[in-house]
């Protein structure tokens, strides 16, 4: 998981409260940070772009601006060298990524620390940029149909917080945008848009257009028309472009923010911005948009993006841009908070402790949530619009529980104690792999998931009448759950035809029927399965495996003559219980199993039940005995 370093006294800053290092520590842990320390931090920033690169122990500037792909190692001027920081490193908490940024984590800590507790509210005044949505976006050829923006104004940016915007978007690109596959960030100089004069009322406007569409994308060490590339060459020829060309693959038109007036490009969602777009330090206005394949993961990467920057620095402001596609007109960023409902009672027991609705509501208080009444036992909450984790009342349930405190739970011990102790079926389990480990044989794994032709019909069976199949299988080769561990080994012979003889493998695995008589309606059975392929296996070598494993689990070889449609006649045999019932089976493979696999070598197979002493129930529903 990646690590972020939070600058320590920008942190401390925004606290509102003095607190020392192995407290500050401990809060990070307490709300599910994974946290390795302190740390100083070298630093070098690229001087085309501003992007500020943070550099460990020995680690040395990258050969190429991770920003705008600028070349920095070996070519003077291109990096230069800031003041080393102090940094908290610790890893990136996915399910909350409005932790990611100093300001954003400030707010969630001084709840905690019930400085600051309660909803955060912050005004987004009306809209003045109007964007059109082109109903191309949302072509199967074209798709990402999704789109919110912002403007915020009143922005001071130094070294330190364009490395922070900078961050925070790549760092929302990971957690939320799932590599900006279903959610990317563009920030703009609003200041270097041009002209925003309307067109037919519109300021702006979310298109597509075909591959060979030309501008001037963000890295490009040449103006336009030098430095024009079209879609296609960014995606070939482009760091960015050749990193996500594969979020474009089969489209034939491809996503374009631009304005109206003078049709100046803005990005090219999800790849990248354009160069005369780009943010600077002497930027004081920002355009921002998010695209996606989602309303819900748009607005909420907007959200959490606009709210930290405007914790950042109470002086920005921040306004909305109204978007209007065929569904009509709304206004973005929308940071209404969101309802919710908890019910005090439920929540103790699940948390285990006495929790009452004053209690509640001053938790959830402190974890920055809002409320708005409660109704006997059950509360009504305003979860923030930053919150992107906040999907069911039990996620709200474990917010009560971190501000409660984890360390503050009462440790009771459960009214009845046991000792445990491994299951005879492990036991006879360990056993067998002790024993074909030490005959040279080597353990495999295979998959519980099959199909009828990699199963039953490969051995040339019926179908096993208690075989589970699946409802809605994820592919053809997956449609139901095997009924023997045989046909595995046969596949992994087939795979590894082209390796060195002999091979000698098993498997220890459950396989799956159905029985009314279980609770769920499927039982599993514990099998052990062994498989040979050598110039010279043959019946002898079979039976004497068989024997060595019964020997090891107490048991004495019964045996029965076999005929199976995949085992050589006369040259098979029934493993039998003591009650006469087939627990298993060997034998040399049928030659014609083995062309059917590409096999040119003779092979034996043994599959076992594997039995809990004096349990004979073990022994129903062998998947050979039909």
């Amino acid at each position: 998981m990646p690590v972020i370093g939070i600058p320590v006294e920008e942190l401390r800053s925004r606290l509102g409260r003095e607190i020392d290092n192995d407290a500050l520590l401990t809060l990070l842990g307490n709300i599910g940070c994974d946290v390795d320390g302190y740390a100083q931090l070298r630093r070098a920033q690229c001087a085309r772009c501003g992007f500020v690169m943070e550099l460990a122990g020995k680690e040395e500037v990258p050969p190429r601006c991770d920003r705008c792909s600028t070349e920095l190692r070996d070519v003077a001027g291109a990096a230069r060298e800031l003041s080393p920081i102090d940094v908290i490193r610790m890893e990136l908490l996915a399910v909350r990524p409005d932790l990611f940024d100093p300001a954003g984590l400030a707010r969630g800590l001084r709840g905690l620390l019930s400085v600051e507790t309660g909803l955060a509210r912050y005004e987004v005044g009306p809209p003045q940029l109007r964007l059109r949505v082109d109903p191309s976006v949302r072509r199967e050829s074209s798709l990402r149909p999704a789109i919110a923006c912002a403007v915020l104004e009143n922005v001071t940016l130094d070294d330190d917080r364009i490395k922070i915007v900078m961050k925070l978007q790549e760092n929302l690109h990971w957690a939320i945008g799932r590599d900006r596959k279903h959610a990317s960030i563009g920030v703009y100089d609003l200041d270097s848009l041009g002209s925003l004069d309307p067109v037919e009322g519109f300021h702006l406007e979310y298109t597509t257009e075909p591959p060979d569409f030309r501008f001037v994308p963000l890295g490009a060490t040449a103006p336009a028309p030098a430095g024009l590339q079209s879609g296609h060459e960014i995606l070939e020829t482009h760091p960015k472009g050749m990193a996500y060309a594969h979020l474009l693959a089969g489209f034939d038109r491809y996503p374009i923010l631009r304005t109206t007036a003078e049709r100046r490009v803005l990005s090219m969602p999800p790849i990248i911005n354009s160069e005369e777009t780009k943010v600077h330090l002497g930027s004081r206005r920002f355009f921002i948009d998010v695209t996606g394949s989602g309303p819900r993961i748009v607005q909420r990467t907007l959200s959490i993006l606009v709210t930290s920057l405007l914790e950042m620095d109470r002086a920005i402001t921040a306004r909305a841009v109204e978007l209007v596609d065929e569904g009509g007109a709304r206004q973005t960023p929308d940071l209404t908070p969101q309802r919710a409902v908890i019910d005090a009672e439920r929540a103790g027991r699940l948390i285990g402790i006495p929790l009452d609705v004053p209690t509640l509501e001053s938790l959830l208080l402190r974890m920055r949530h809002g409320v708005e009444k409660h109704d006997g036992t059950t509360v009504t909450v305003l979860v923030p619009a930053y919150r992107n984790d906040i999907l069911h009342e039990r996620d709200l349930m474990e917010d009560v529980a971190i501000a409660h405190g984890y360390d503050n739970i009462p440790r009771t011990l459960v009214p009845t104690l046991t000792v445990g102790r491994e299951h005879p079926r492990e036991l006879a389990s360990e056993a067998a792999r002790e024993v074909l480990l030490g005959l040279g044989a080597h353990e495999i794994l295979n998959l519980v998931l099959t199909a009828p032709e990699s199963s039953d019909e490969l051995l040339g069976l019926p179908a096993h009448p208690a075989t589970v199949l699946l409802d809605n299988p994820i592919t053809s080769e997956q449609t139901q759950l095997r009924t023997g561990l045989l046909p595995g080994l046969l596949q992994t012979f087939a795979r590894n035809r082209h390796h060195p003889l002999p091979q000698r493998i098993f498997e220890v695995g459950d396989v799956t029927y159905l029985d009314a008589t279980a609770e769920t309606g499927a039982r599993e059975v514990r099998h052990l399965g062994l498989g040979v392929i050598a110039p010279h296996a043959g019946f002898a070598e079979a039976r004497a495996l068989a024997e060595a494993v019964v020997r090891e689990w107490g048991m004495s070889l019964a045996l029965r003559a076999c005929e199976q449609p995949f085992l050589l006649s006369g040259r098979s045999a029934w493993i039998l219980a003591p009650d006469g019932r087939r627990i298993g089976v060997f034998g040399e493979v049928h030659p014609e199993t083995l062309t059917r696999l590409g096999l040119q070598n003779p092979a034996i197979v043994l599959e076992l039940v594997v039995p809990v002493r004096g349990e004979l129930e073990s022994y129903r529903a062998l998947p050979l005995d039909r």
